[in-house]
């Protein structure tokens, strides 16, 4: 390390001089999530308004030297000053391969695996390190289908339309269903899938009450088996070259097919370029500032590259906005609690088929009316307990399928084989967020992304040579609006969807030359990529953030929403754009990805703000308090392109006719579930409510 954090105070500056000079210094990076940053001041300014005289504000250098007032009055420590080891520049910056795989979590593992097992030659770059990307380290199950124990296909798709909404992708839910069991044996193979004990006779705590399991004794006894262990070794042992902590800021186009891209080494600020026959996206999903949901990583990266390059992007306005506590609301050890970290517990599964059109969804409807219920009466103080929640949920499923004549299951997920190995083993507590906004503009799993048609199984998007795969980047709708009855079949679903994008992008690249990046191009994007290393006035891509999640985290931009909330948070991200976007400042590499990252979460909130203005109802996840009632008027997705002018272009693709479900049926039966206040309002039992 340079002599970073070893800058003096200046002679005879006292402690409170020296402390304000910090905070000069952290209102001009915009660390204090209020103020932009300038690089420069005129020699009018004085940073006397601060409160204290310019010489207590000042603050020396590491070699001891203070700013000369008569040059510069400010002062705004460079790289060599940070707090940041050195990294040297990579030994390699200039690769070429047959298929590059963007991303390390299950949907680009499983894609790396296919395409090597093709004989291809596969780089693998992840921003972090695989096994930990994005949704990868908190899949709490891993579900298939089994025809001996689950429902028959047409009962379970039958199913599927009527949980997702009349939205389901039946071709990618059918294909899941023929194929869940192979991923799932596969991921079982590659050790991702395995179960430990932790009984009596272990030194761990298992009473199931908060804290008392001793999480850190049990990782360590596994530790040979967590995810990034067991990722890194699968692929290493497929001879997939894998490069980490480096962030692709675009791909590169050459005569109408993607041949590459570049990427960003962001520890050493390093361009690297990688040539690649195809490559696969396997970003992940994104938010803007994660408060206790862990995906940090996670930024629309996918979304972003595949708008420039003017695919269609849909899914948008549907939310997925997951919770947190009101006593620890940044905690995700807390409420997400161990079992979505616990390094081997396996998976098992949760889907539950053989009740899935007795129920249609309708006891997890009631429960999330609840919570609706729950946010009304919080400023009351009146906030229900667990039990009370539980037994009024109890109570009202039951009424509303009692006077719909459908039986009631025993429990949301009934399996009656006790051995059936999909239960998996939760022996960890289980707290329960109650608090909406852990994952502001997230969108629901599986929903939004790039869209490739109805037609696709193989995440082959507009642009030839790029494949798409994965919850947020392939916008394929296998859930519908609202992820249906679908839960713990996420992560057997990305492996299956990342494995066919793997394997069709190996079959492409049999038919293409050995890739060249254009000079031009690649000159350009690397400037691009260094550009906020040049701002030397501008915003800190934090302050930048930080005004976004102010714009979007309110509850009438998430989950109710209306055509004034909507159109307001629109001008102030419109605005935000106009001042900051190509304007963020990096003064070091972490700077430098998150600049970046900034740029694709403000294009991502404009395209979720402007697809909640244009779906004029309300459908899943999507809520609209002047629109509350599903409209089979509506029964399209939304799409939005990259115009001539840089602005998107709407257009609405309808849905396939099978998968609408029987249009001639009354609103109650399309719709057997209460997805708004209003709803339940209008349809549920008068003498219940």
């Amino acid at each position: 390390m340079k002599d970073a954090g070893k800058s003096t105070v200046a002679q005879g500056v006292s402690r409170r001089g020296f402390l304000c000079g910090l905070g000069a210094a952290g209102v001009a990076l915009g660390l204090s999530g209020c103020a932009p940053s300038e690089a420069k001041k005129g020699p009018e300014e004085s940073l006397s308004e601060t409160g204290a005289s310019d010489e207590e504000c000042l603050v020396a250098d590491s070699a001891g030297n203070s700013p000369d007032l008569s040059t510069d009055i400010t002062y705004i420590p460079q790289n060599e000053e940070l707090p940041i080891p050195d990294e040297p520049t990579p030994s390699q910056t200039e690769y070429s391969c047959d298929v590059l795989v963007v991303g390390g979590g299950l949907a680009g593992l499983n894609a790396a695996m296919a395409a090597a097992k093709e004989g291809k030659d596969v780089i693998l770059i992840d921003k972090g390190t695989p096994g930990y990307s994005g949704l990868s380290a908190w899949p709490s199950c891993t579900a298939y289908y089994d025809p001996e124990r689950d429902c028959d296909l047409e009962t379970w798709e039958k199913a599927m339309v009527l949980s997702c909404f009349n939205f389901a992708n039946l071709n990618w839910e059918m294909l899941w269903c023929e194929e869940s069991k192979e991923v799932f044996d596969r991921l079982t193979e590659w050790g991702f899938i395995e179960s430990h004990e932790r009984g009596e006779d272990t030194a761990y705590y298992v009473d199931g009450i908060m804290f008392h399991d001793d999480l850190r004794g049990y990782s360590q006894e596994f530790a040979a088996n967590n995810r990034h262990v067991i990722f890194e070794k699968v692929l290493k042992e497929a001879g997939v070259t894998i490069l980490d902590h480096m962030m692709l800021i675009d791909v590169i186009e050459d005569a109408g097919t993607c041949v590459g891209g570049v990427a960003l080494h962001y520890r050493s600020q390093t361009p690297v370029t990688i040539a690649a026959k195809a490559t696969v996206l396997c970003t992940g999903n994104g938010v803007i500032k994660p408060m206790g949901y862990p995906v940090g990583a996670d930024t629309f990266d996918g979304i972003w590259i595949g708008y420039q390059h003017g695919l269609p992007i849909t899914g948008m306005e549907f939310d997925d906005f997951h919770m947190t506590t009101n006593y620890a609301p940044t905690n995700a050890l807390m409420h997400n609690s161990w079992q979505y970290l616990e390094n081997i517990w396996p998976t098992g599964g949760t889907v539950d088929a053989k009740h899935m059109t007795k129920r249609a969804g309708v006891e997890d409807r009631v429960k999330s009316y609840l919570e609706g219920i729950d946010i009304l009466k919080y400023n009351d103080n009146t906030l229900m307990d667990g039990a009370e929640k539980a037994a009024t949920c109890s109570r009202m499923c039951s009424d509303y399928l009692e006077q719909k004549g459908i039986e009631k299951a025993e429990s949301i997920h009934d399996f009656d084989e006790v051995d059936d190995i999909r239960k998996g083993k939760w022996t960890s507590p289980n707290p329960k967020g109650h608090v909406y906004g852990a994952a502001v503009g997230m969108v629901t799993h599986l929903c939004g992304g790039v869209w490739c048609g109805p037609d696709d199984l193989e995440g082959a998007s507009g642009l030839p040579g790029m494949y798409v795969a994965g919850d947020g980047t392939n916008g394929c709708m296998v859930g519908g609006p609202n992820y249906g009855c679908q839960r713990g079949s996420t992560s057997s679903f990305v492996s299956l969807q990342g494995y066919h994008a793997g394997t069709a992008a190996a079959h492409y690249a049999d038919g293409v030359d050995a890739p060249v990046l254009p000079s031009a191009e690649v000159e350009q994007l690397v400037a691009y990529t260094l550009a906020p290393t040049q701002v030397t006035q501008g915003f800190t891509p934090n302050w930048v953030r930080e005004a976004l999640h102010g714009i979007m985290a309110p509850g009438w931009m998430t989950i109710a929403k209306n055509e004034t909330m909507l159109q307001a948070g629109l001008a102030q991200i419109l605005e935000l754009k106009r001042k900051a976007s190509g304007k963020m400042v990096a003064q070091n590499g972490h700077d430098l990805r998150l600049a970046h990252e900034v740029e694709h979460q403000l294009l991502a909130m404009e395209l979720k703000v402007r697809a909640g203005l244009e779906r004029k109802e309300s459908r899943g996840y999507h809520y609209r308090t002047d629109y509350p009632f599903n409209d089979d008027n509506w029964l399209f997705y939304i799409t939005q392109t990259k115009g001539d002018d840089g602005n998107p272009v709407i257009e609405h693709v309808d849905i396939p006719e099978a998968w609408k479900g029987d249009l001639s049926a009354s609103h109650e039966e399309r719709y057997p579930t209460f997805n708004t206040p209003e709803e339940y309002e209008k349809y549920a039992p008068k003498d219940k409510k």
